[in-house]
């Protein structure tokens, strides 16, 4: 049984509960041999013959052409002992005997449709195919789904194991360490080297300050490495730690790209809406799930406030959101000081992201995103601005384009020749400020002036939007707003259906959540009961495709709103797991008596 904890995208911290034991994933099953038992650290064992350990005991059962003997719940059912070339070739198999299953390819997919456990065969061999490895993943997760626990043995090492964790795997064996030691090889975070080349003090692990036992130093690191994940799992950094591997192996930079550029619909249902800081300190950051995410929403959901007639592209600032730096205090007093600045709509522009309006700057992670800023763009960072420039200003109509940039003013430049440029040296100084407002005076005098309070509205209806797509509009509409922005209160009729907070995010009332489920989008079905704290997964019925995991959503029974609150699992997570919270509730519904 498997409980998941935390989100990295496919990889995920959880707990998974086997044979009486309380394990958590990811977790590596180390290889016992006569020569070096399994280290006192091992949390389960990968064996070929079962001993009184009391740990956990996953056994081999060989294969087709050598099977062993003995039916057990904790055996690894035989494989078929063919090649990933041969992976559809179907053999006479006897049904297995526990709830573990190996797949090799897509025709065992059927013999494992109720296992709990699912071992992916040929590990060795997918160091020749990472595209085969993705495509083996995406099988199991499209059709068993994500509540599986799934593994892969003979593949992982010290410098790879994040990159399997990223693409899905809970479940590693150390035999590669014991093939690798007995060729000699020395194994770290950054990939192996002949034994002769190491330098066994600079480690500081057990087994080399004991005197240099390489089978102990490479199972201890092995470990390490696995400890290491689990530690950026449960603070929200599995992505950058991958990032910093990927120079460590073809095959690693390889598994992240079929992924990033052709797994995004395999791996960004699983990515949370909200988080913490994202460093994007790397190229491969502009391929993050989360990223394209916001830059798909820009142009499926988002349109601009009705009354800006004028797009204002500014430079992006280190300090988030954008409005609490020094730089855009200043680019905010220019732009007040015109003519006319209701009409105006600020837009930065920034990498990874391209373009994030300003009402949205609190949105994740646009409100919590960190990269190297040097003033200098690579020609993939241009193409994205000028991408999505190009698409923006196709679909959000303006009279005027003023550009007060920087660095990124060649890129607009390209796309927008028409605009007005107002920075003279650098955006900030004073002459630049000046020339904006100036600028500014020249193309929006023209417009009447736009009620403050109705432009507020405006932004808040694009947020809604922009966080719900269409049903963000009934949310929203004919509603008034209270408060001072970031904090504001969302009521219709007098009534609060959400609440705009610091975080980016619209929170739900229940009326909130009637509007929702009505307009049919972010709905939660549950069993019929009544919610007295938080949803459960195993009574969930069914759930919205479009849900996140973070995003808002409402929870009801038979049409009726019984709660509201935030998902922590995705659409289909709710619907196939048994174990684990589904939603963190905020508001129920009390039973009548």
């Amino acid at each position: 049984m498997f409980e998941l904890e935390v989100h990295g995208g496919l990889g995920r911290k959880g707990t998974w509960t086997r044979s009486g034991q309380t394990l958590t994933t990811p977790l590596v099953l180390f290889v016992p041999t006569r020569a070096h038992p399994a280290p006192p650290y091992a949390e389960a064992l990968f064996v070929s013959d079962r001993t009184e350990d009391p740990r956990l005991q996953i056994r081999v059962s060989g294969s087709f052409f050598g099977p062993r003997e003995g039916r057990h719940p904790d055996d690894v059912p035989p494989s078929k002992g063919t090649p990933l070339s041969m992976a559809d070739l179907e053999f006479p198999e006897e049904p297995p005997a526990g709830d573990l299953a190996i797949v090799t390819g897509e025709a065992d997919l059927s013999r494992a449709a109720n296992a709990e456990v699912v071992f992916l065969a040929n590990g060795p061999q997918f160091e020749r195919s990472p595209r085969e490895f993705v495509a083996a993943i995406r099988r199991v997760k499209e059709s068993l789904g994500p509540a599986r626990v799934l593994a892969v043995t003979g593949l992982a090492t010290p410098s790879n194991v994040p990159i399997l964790v990223y693409a899905g795997i809970d479940v590693v064996d150390s035999s590669r360490m014991v093939l690798d030691s007995a060729r000699g090889l020395f194994h770290t975070s950054d990939g192996s080297i002949e034994m002769e080349e190491a330098e066994p003090a600079a480690c500081g692990c057990p087994a080399c300050v004991a005197g240099g036992d390489l089978p102990g130093h490479n199972d201890f690191a092995l470990h390490r490495a696995v400890l290491l994940v689990r530690n950026h799992l449960a603070h929200g950094r599995l992505r950058e730690l991958v990032e910093r591997r990927l120079a460590n192996a073809p095959w690693n930079t390889a598994v992240v790209r079929h992924l990033d550029l052709r797994g995004y619909d395999l791996v960004e249902p699983y990515t949370p809406v909200a988080g913490r800081e994202m460093l994007a300190y790397a190229s491969e950051s502009l391929h993050r799930p989360e990223v394209v995410r916001f830059r798909r929403r820009i142009m499926e959901r988002y349109a601009k406030p009705p009354s800006a007639r004028v797009l204002l592209l500014l430079p992006c600032s280190a300090r988030k959101p954008y409005s609490a730096s020094r730089s855009h205090r200043r680019f905010r007093e220019a732009i007040q000081a015109c003519k006319n600045p209701s009409v105006v709509h600020e837009v930065i522009v920034t990498s990874p992201l391209g373009l994030i309006p300003r009402e949205l700057e609190r949105f994740y992670p646009a409100g919590a995103y960190d990269i190297p800023v040097t003033g200098d763009w690579s020609r993939d960072e241009a193409a994205v601005v000028a991408d999505d420039l190009e698409a923006f200003v196709e679909s959000n109509r303006y009279d005027s384009v003023v550009a007060h940039l920087g660095a990124e003013g060649p890129i607009v430049h390209q796309v927008l020749p028409e605009a007005f440029l107002s920075s003279k040296d650098r955006p900030t100084s004073d002459d630049s400020l000046v020339a904006l407002t100036r600028t500014l005076d020249q193309v929006v005098g023209s417009y009447g002036p736009v009620a403050r309070g109705a432009r507020f509205a405006e932004d808040l209806s694009t947020i809604a939007r922009f966080q719900f797509g269409d049903a963000g509009k009934a949310l929203v509409s004919g509603a008034t707003f209270r408060g001072r922005f970031p904090d504001v209160r969302v009521l219709r009729q007098g009534t609060q259906v959400a609440m705009h907070t610091g975080r980016g995010l619209l929170s739900l009332t229940l009326a909130g959540g009637e509007i929702l489920s009505k307009a049919n989008a972010y709905w939660v079905d549950i069993e019929d009961f009544h919610p007295v704290g938080n949803i459960f997964a195993v009574g969930v019925r069914d759930a919205a495709p479009e849900i996140r995991p973070g995003d808002e959503v409402a929870v009801r029974h038979g049409g009726e709103v019984r709660a509201v609150g935030t998902a922590r699992l995705s659409s289909r997570e709710m619907k196939d797991f048994d174990r684990g919270e589904a939603v963190h509730v905020r508001h129920v519904r009390e039973a009548s008596p």
